[in-house]
């Protein structure tokens, strides 16, 4: 999908802003990229991810470690939750300091699922008891200076969010895209919990192997995570609230795993029982990929056929615990599932109702960031619906309104390019190259060079895709990859062949 949702790829670091223009799984699906995990033989603890010994060392000693409160950085923004942000050595500080868990945000600008948990979830005031039982941090996944802790922690899609252990710096718990806040909040008492075990608290079986599954997920060791979410859900009580979202983990590791002949008895199983959260629609959205990796035609269109009536129900639940982005991504899940079955002019209903839904929303926002929320989603279905232009006095004002934000201007570029005006797009896309930073200024020369090719601008798309390759190439070590180097490498030497 379009969003941030658990379906999306495993990206890294490197490769967070060259995923594609939204931050789905949709966008990013067709990008599998490697979290450079493997490479870490210093994770500690139980073979889990962690910055390691060297770095905890550089934070104990680093100038400051013995001030009086190491927690002092830490402030609310909304919400009665207190807050580190890109200071990953401070926060880990802080939480030894208390002996707490820590909780880690990986998110992104372009990220509207991002964008929505922060407005809506992790400021409401039921959360606040959290305040005191956890240290938390929001990581932008852009920026450089994070680069070391992404590599150690590596988002399955945007947002991932992370439990760690402030002891050892091990995961207890994981949570990807949008939850509700009863989810949020088990997501955050398993991670207590884990964190407790090193006290010699005990987990029951199915909480420990659920952290063994998203263990097993962040080191992209996928059976081992297919077992072990498959164990926690055959032995977890009835109603236990985290199985919605294990459910999902369970079907999108069959799918990293390319097991095609075994996801659509998962689907089978499960879509049924996934309730009506995002967690719902995050499932339905495995479902599709699963169908789309069948070899057998009457199985990808049964299953393809069930996601549509998953979806239909879903969508049409007003009470369902859905965010407006979380709405919009279920519509947009379904009308991709009508569309794989032919049902045009179903498809094209649910993209309707997806754009009043988003037009909505935009005109109750409570301030510019929150309607940046929706730029991607309202520039994907206003493109598919055949009137990208008619959102461009919005765009325009969500770039006037936060200037310093790359995203206005990159959506505004993407925009013009959809309506074939690439002569407009081109200062968009200029500006988006300017305003933006680590990987994500890749992903906009990267546009801005498909601007210059639809220009006929030869030399232009050439030195566009070159200014990509450098800022690749100069990203920090844990940050840099081979794989997107290569391609935009690739896309280079093609300027200009056809």
């Amino acid at each position: 999908m379009r969003h941030c949702s658990r379906a999306a790829s495993a990206l890294s670091f490197a490769l967070a802003g060259v995923a594609a223009a939204g931050c789905s799984p949709g966008a990013t699906e067709a990008a599998p990229q490697g979290s450079g995990l493997d490479a870490r033989p210093d994770a500690p603890g139980l073979d889990t991810p962690g910055l390691g010994a060297d770095a905890a060392a550089a934070v104990a000693n680093a100038p400051g470690a013995e001030a009086a409160d190491p927690c002092a950085a830490a402030t609310r923004t909304g919400g009665a939750l207190r807050w580190f942000h890109d200071d990953y050595g401070a926060a880990l500080a802080c939480a030894r300091s208390k002996s707490l868990p820590l909780m880690i945000d990986m998110w992104a600008p372009w990220c509207h699922t991002c964008l929505s948990m922060q407005a809506y979830v992790l400021t409401d005031e039921r959360l606040a008891d959290y305040d005191r039982r956890y240290v938390f941090v929001a990581l932008d996944t852009d920026r450089e200076v994070n680069a070391a802790t992404v590599a150690a922690f590596p988002p399955a899609a945007w947002p991932t969010f992370f439990a760690i252990s402030s002891v050892d710096e091990t995961i207890q718990s994981r949570f990807v895209g949008a939850a509700t806040v009863t989810q949020f909040a088990q997501f955050l008492d398993d991670g207590e919990r884990g964190h407790q075990a090193a006290a010699g608290v005990l987990l029951a079986a199915h909480e420990s192997a659920a952290r063994d599954g998203d263990r097993a997920a962040a080191r992209k060791q996928w059976g081992a995570a297919i077992d072990a979410y498959g164990q926690a859900l055959a032995v977890a009580p009835a109603g236990w609230p985290r199985a919605p979202d294990v459910k999902v983990s369970l079907l999108v590791a069959h799918n990293r795993d390319h097991s095609w002949a075994a996801c659509p008895a998962i689907v089978r199983a499960h879509l049924g029982s996934t309730d009506r959260s995002a967690s719902a629609s995050d499932f339905g959205h495995a479902a599709l990929v699963c169908a789309d990796g069948q070899t057998d035609a009457a199985i990808a269109t049964a299953l393809r056929d069930a996601v549509v009536a998953h979806f239909t129900a879903f969508v049409d639940d007003a009470a369902a615990p859905l965010s407006i982005d979380d709405r919009s991504d279920a519509l947009m899940y379904l009308r991709q599932a009508l569309g794989a079955v032919g049902r045009k002019p179903e498809a094209l209903a649910a993209a309707g109702r997806q754009r009043a839904l988003l037009d909505t929303a935009v005109r109750d926002a409570a301030d510019p960031r929150v309607t940046m929320t929706y730029n991607w989603p309202r520039a994907e279905v206003y493109a598919y619906l055949g009137v990208p232009l008619e959102l461009v006095p919005a765009l325009e004002r969500s770039a006037k309104d936060l200037p310093d934000e790359y995203d206005p201007p990159y959506r505004l570029a993407w925009i013009y390019l959809q309506a074939h005006q690439p002569e407009k797009a081109r200062a968009w896309a200029e500006k988006a190259a300017a305003l933006a930073y680590g990987p994500r200024k890749a992903k906009a020369f990267g546009l801005l060079a498909d601007v210059h090719r639809a220009r006929g601008d030869v030399e232009g798309e050439r030195g566009a895709r070159a200014a990509a390759i450098e800022v690749l190439e100069g990203l920090p070590e844990p940050a840099r990859s081979a794989e997107p180097i290569a391609k935009a490498r690739a896309e280079l030497a093609a300027v200009g062949a056809g």
